[in-house]
């Protein structure tokens, strides 16, 4: 079996939606959210193509989390 070395890199990133003053709360259902699932898929692409242009590879993985909340890539040497 081979030895494996790891380390773990987080970048968290945290979504914020301003209202303004008198705002009653959740009357637009997070309308805001839906904008996010397309830009968060960029992000992903965008990470694993700058990891392999520089020689690594990169995989997703489940850590029993939903994918609106978290990915997981693993990268690799």
């Amino acid at each position: 079996m081979d030895h494996v070395e790891e380390k773990e890199f987080t970048l968290r990133l945290q979504m914020r939606c301003v209202f303004p003053e008198g705002y009653e709360g959740d009357a637009d259902g997070y309308a805001w959210w839906e904008e996010f699932p397309p830009l968060a898929a960029e992000i992903v692409a965008a990470a694993r193509r700058i990891v392999a242009a520089h020689g690594w590879s990169a995989r997703p993985a489940n850590r029993g989390r939903p994918t609106e909340e978290e990915i997981t890539l693993v990268v690799e040497r």
